[in-house]
């Protein structure tokens, strides 16, 4: 079966609407205040490329988002294996929100993005969990009210704590 390999203008084009969105995000600090038009205008290119690519501007918000996940999935990924007690992969998970601070703070405000990214942390919570053999009733409430919590401190660091390094906050967490 072969696999159909995507047009290299293609994927310039997504990646610069994509890049205009968080640019515009920046800017405006407002989910809201995006439109297709600023966002072609800033990605300079016309509106029939960005429907080319997307249904809307959900659309293109939705792919910016998974790009987040994918992110910090191929970010996190390898930390699984790193022994109890190391405060490595916290940093790197730390360190990916610090370094996207600015527009991550315009998507904490979208309910929808803090349930997902909720999710993804009670998903990785369980598979470190699994990589360390810890398979107790308890953990798998635990991991709920732990994920809550790192949500909880990642909004308050990304809205009102960004003078604090993502070290210091790694600390506070382990206290």
């Amino acid at each position: 079966m072969s696999s159909k390999k995507e047009d290299p203008r293609a994927i310039r084009s997504k990646r610069l609407l994509k890049e205009a969105v968080i640019s515009l995000l920046i800017e405006t600090q407002s989910i809201h205040e995006l439109t297709v038009r600023k966002v072609t205008e800033r990605a300079e290119l016309n509106r029939a490329t960005f429907y080319l690519h997307f249904i809307d501007m959900r659309d293109l918000m939705r792919n910016v988002v998974y790009d987040i996940y994918d992110d910090l999935s191929m970010k996190l990924s390898p930390l699984l294996r790193i022994e109890r007690g190391s405060q490595e992969h916290l940093l790197t998970f730390l360190d990916y929100f610090y370094e996207h601070r600015k527009y991550l703070a315009v998507l904490f405000e979208e309910k929808a993005f803090q349930r997902k990214l909720h999710d993804f942390i009670v998903e990785f919570i369980q598979a470190r969990r699994d990589a360390l053999d810890i398979n107790n009733e308890e953990e798998l409430v635990s991991r709920d009210i732990v994920a809550a919590s790192i949500l909880g401190i990642l909004m308050w660091w990304i809205r009102d704590g960004k003078n604090h390094s993502s070290e210091y906050i790694a600390e506070q967490m382990s206290v």
